[in-house]
């Protein structure tokens, strides 16, 4: 038997390589372009001037014909793990009882950890078709222990994406472990152990189900981070057209701006009336024209003026009080902890111009109604963590992949650039910037920035 498991965890990987493999080489399975938007080729989707039930027929039939990509990716691994399944319970051999002839438990595990609920359903009916048509007794007792190994992965599917690598690691390891001792029991309720069962053997059976899943759980931690690798290729790329653009644009239209303005200051000066009032309005005009055309620069290349040494606390304190006024209006409550001892050597406008953004951008989500913000600064190793957290309308998975995109805004009336000079400030300084949220619930933004050296704090 420890033979045929040896050979049965090819059974397991081989599927899960397919896997890797067309993820990898498949843009397809990159991230959801904006939720208006479809890859070239795609049809159109069906027109609103359809009635209401028919238009929801429609839009239901062309979501299930074009899938988003997130679902592809865990339709596809539902079947590589369906497959894996099949194979595991009729090669090397067929199975002849529903405790020591395979690993079906791993892929299953994997198919609801990481595929989510598409994945797991599709493994599990890949499962029970297989063990129908095998034929052997207490089908029951089998399909009730494959299905609660699957009840127990399922309440940490939800958010299992989200987590650290180390803690998919552990959680996969436990559900393994817990899977054997659901597999066992029931080989012993079923009054099929052998005496030749020995508790060494046992031993074994358990540690090649561990490594497996080890070998499992490595494959597609690496497919994970290949696909996040690629995502942000892409990503950057488009960031770089899109900064080479704006910085273009911005000094074409900054040369005849300061013209216009000028001529206008010396009309000011003779205006009387509404006439002056009228050049006060294009005055002003032109000012926000020009702050825009900043903002375009701050894009193309954060200009970092003065690099400085100094603690977070005294910049998340001068922004706590200018943006007070503005959280009391939308009555909304500002809470903010910072420790003393957390030092980052910036830019301190530009990391207050950015940490100033994020902030207004809580209290707009969650001026609908009260709300609660929290801003709290840490130290993590070598990095300064700022997180503010707020309890607002939140975003769909869809909004967050392409959070920070070129012209691209949550707001009704918003351009997009205010984010996006938030991410180059950052990212210019070597920081880091990550959104999570949920819909409805609210957002949490984590800054992450290196700490000032000890020798330069004591300097």
């Amino acid at each position: 038997m420890i033979k045929d498991l040896l050979l049965d965890i090819l059974d397991i990987l081989i599927p899960l390589l397919l896997y890797q493999l067309i993820c990898i080489t498949n843009h397809n399975f990159y991230k959801n372009e904006h939720p208006a938007t479809y890859p070239q080729g795609r049809p159109a989707a069906p027109s609103v001037s359809f009635s209401r039930d028919i238009r929801k027929w429609a839009f239901e039939a062309y979501h299930l014909l074009y899938p988003k990509k997130d679902q592809r990716r865990q339709m596809l691994l539902g079947l590589c793990c369906g497959i894996a399944i099949v194979l595991s319970m009729l090669f090397p051999s067929n199975i002849t009882n529903d405790f020591d002839g395979d690993l079906r438990s791993i892929p299953l595990i994997i198919a609801v950890l990481y595929g989510g609920n598409v994945g797991g359903i599709i493994s599990f009916i890949s499962f029970f078709m297989c063990r129908f048509l095998i034929g052997l007794d207490d089908f029951f007792i089998g399909f009730i222990a494959s299905l609660l190994i699957c009840a127990a992965a399922y309440p940490l599917a939800a958010r299992f994406n989200q987590k650290s690598p180390q803690f998919r690691f552990v959680t996969s390891i436990l559900l393994t472990t817990a899977a054997f001792i659901v597999s066992w029991g029931g080989f012993i309720l079923t009054k099929q152990m052998n005496e030749s069962y020995s508790g060494f053997f046992m031993l074994q059976v358990f540690l090649l189900q561990l490594v497996t899943m080890s070998l499992a759980v490595f494959l597609m931690e690496v497919t994970i981070k290949a696909i996040c690798m690629q995502e942000q290729i892409i990503r950057t790329e488009k960031l770089n057209v899109t900064s080479q653009l704006a910085a273009s644009v911005a000094h074409e239209i900054r040369s005849p701006l300061t013209s216009i303005k000028g001529f206008l200051q010396l009309s000011m000066r003779n205006a009387e009336g509404k006439n002056k009032k009228y050049l006060e309005i294009s005055m002003m005009e032109l000012n926000r024209m020009e702050y825009i055309i900043n903002d375009f620069l701050n894009y193309a290349k954060p200009q970092l003026e003065t690099i400085e040494v100094f603690p977070v606390s005294v910049i998340l304190g001068q922004i706590k009080e200018e943006i007070e006024p503005a959280a009391q209006a939308n009555h909304v409550d500002l809470e903010m902890l910072a420790e003393d001892d957390l030092w980052i050597q910036a830019d301190r406008s530009k990391i207050k111009q950015a940490l100033t953004h994020i902030i207004r951008n809580s209290i707009d989500a969650t001026s609908a109604s009260k709300g609660r913000i929290s801003i709290a600064a840490f130290r993590h190793f070598h990095h300064v963590c700022i997180r503010i957290r707020d309890n607002g309308v939140g975003m769909s998975p869809e909004q967050l992949s392409i959070l920070g995109n070129p012209f691209y805004s949550t707001k009704l009336n918003g351009t997009g650039l205010g984010l996006m000079v938030t991410f180059r400030i950052i990212q210019a300084v070597g920081g880091s910037l990550e959104f999570q949220s949920v819909k409805g619930e609210g957002t949490t933004a984590l800054v992450t920035l290196p700490a000032a050296a000890d020798l330069q704090l004591k300097a």
